[in-house]
C-alpha cells in the first residue's frame, strides 16, 4: 500500500465519535466489547480444533484457509430480517430475538450487530464496508497455513486473490481436475486461479496484469484488473455512473480518475462488458437503495470546515491572543 495512501472519507451518516454523548459512546463501546468477546471465544475453539487435529496426527496433514466474509457488516440485519411491523418476518424476530435491552446483549434471545461506525473503523483505510463495492465490502485479509505453504512465517502477501480461486486451488492440491459435464449438462468454467505457486514462493499473484475479477451486487458493479479498479454505484453510496480508480495509490479511492483517463475507462467497460456476456450477468432494474433518500440524511463532503454544522468545532484563539487579568 502507498505509504502516501489516505484513510477513506468517513461515510456522510456516520457521525463522529467526538459528538456522541456519554451514554451513547457507552452503548458503542459495548458493541464492540461483545464483538472482541466472540473473537476471543473463536480463538479458543480453534485452538480446541488444533489440539484434536494434533493428537489424532492429521494436523500435519491439514490445510488452514482463514479469511472474512466480504467487508465488515455494518448493516443492520435486524431490522432487515424483521421487515415491516405485523408481517410474518416481523413476528418471528420478535418472538425470537426480543431480548433486546442493551443490559441483556449477548445473552440467549438478544440480537446485536456492531454497525455502521464500528464496520467502517474495522476496514480502515478503505471505503464502505459490506453489502457495497467499495473496497471497504470486497477486500478481506486471507490466512493460509499447512504444508502446501512453503512462504516464510510471517510474510505478507499483497497478490490479487479471490474467494473464487479455493476450488483451483484445492483441485490441484489434492491432483483433482474439474469436470467438464454434469448430468449430461456442460458446466461453466471456473473463474478462479489456483494459489499454488503463490503459496509455493514462486509466484507473488496468481494472475498476470491481464486477468480480471468482476463483482455484481444489488445492482452496483466493479471490476479489479492489475491496480485499476472500475466501479459504478447507485447514489448516494456512488454517482450512479462509472467511476475509476488506482488502488495501489488510492486504495481509499478518493479520486475518481475516470475523467482523466478515458482510453482506460473505455477498455475497462469493455471488459465488464466481457464479463456480463460470458456469465449471462442480468443486471436489476431497480434497486433496494431506493429508499435510503427517504432515511439518510442529505450527503456532504465530511470536512471539519464544511457543513452540516455536526462537523463544525468551537473556534480557540490562540493562547497568546488570549488576555489574562493581573
Amino acid at each position: 500500500m502507498s505509504d502516501s495512501a489516505n484513510l477513506a472519507e468517513r461515510m456522510w451518516f456516520i457521525p463522529d465519535y467526538s459528538v456522541l454523548a456519554p451514554a451513547s459512546r457507552a452503548v458503542v463501546g459495548r458493541k464492540m466489547e461483545l464483538y472482541a468477546g466472540l473473537m476471543e471465544n473463536l480463538d479458543f475453539h480453534i485452538g480446541e480444533l488444533i489440539a484434536h487435529l494434533k493428537e489424532i496426527g492429521e494436523y500435519e496433514n491439514t490445510i488452514f484457509i482463514v479469511f472474512g466474509d466480504n467487508g465488515a457488516e455494518g448493516n443492520d440485519l435486524g431490522a432487515m430480517i424483521a421487515g415491516q411491523p405485523g408481517s410474518l418476518n416481523s413476528l418471528f424476530f420478535a418472538s425470537k430475538w426480543s431480548n433486546n435491552n442493551v443490559n441483556a446483549w449477548g445473552e440467549p434471545g438478544s440480537y446485536v450487530g456492531y454497525g455502521p461506525g464500528w464496520a467502517q473503523a474495522s476496514m480502515t483505510p478503505f471505503s464502505q464496508y459490506k453489502g457495497w463495492l467499495g473496497e471497504g465490502g470486497v477486500r478481506n485479509a486471507l490466512i493460509v497455513s499447512g504444508p502446501v505453504n512453503k512462504r516464510a512465517k510471517g510474510s505478507i502477501n499483497n497478490g490479487l486473490m479471490s474467494i473464487a480461486d479455493i476450488m483451483p486451488t484445492l483441485l490441484d492440491i489434492t491432483g483433482t481436475s474439474y469436470p467438464k459435464t454434469h448430468n449430461g449438462k456442460e458446466l461453466p468454467p471456473m473463474i478462479g486461479k489456483s494459489w499454488t505457486k503463490v503459496l509455493a514462493g514462486e509466484a507473488e499473484s496468481p494472475r498476470n496484469s491481464n486477468d480480471y475479477l468482476a463483482w455484481e451486487l444489488f445492482g452496483n458493479r466493479a471490476l479489479r484488473q492489475g491496480d485499476w479498479k472500475l466501479r459504478w454505484e447507485y447514489a448516494p453510496f456512488g454517482k450512479s455512473d462509472w467511476e475509476l480508480f488506482n488502488v495501489a495509490k488510492d486504495p481509499s479511492e478518493r479520486k475518481d480518475l475516470a475523467a482523466a483517463n478515458p482510453t482506460k475507462l473505455k477498455e475497462m467497460i469493455g471488459l465488464w462488458e466481457d464479463y456480463v456476456k460470458k456469465n449471462n450477468v442480468i443486471l436489476p432494474s431497480r434497486s433496494p437503495f431506493e429508499g435510503v433518500y427517504d432515511v439518510l440524511p442529505a450527503r456532504f463532503p465530511v470536512d471539519a470546515g464544511y457543513p452540516p454544522l455536526i462537523n463544525k468545532r468551537q473556534y480557540t484563539p490562540p493562547v497568546e491572543l488570549i488576555k489574562t487579568s493581573k
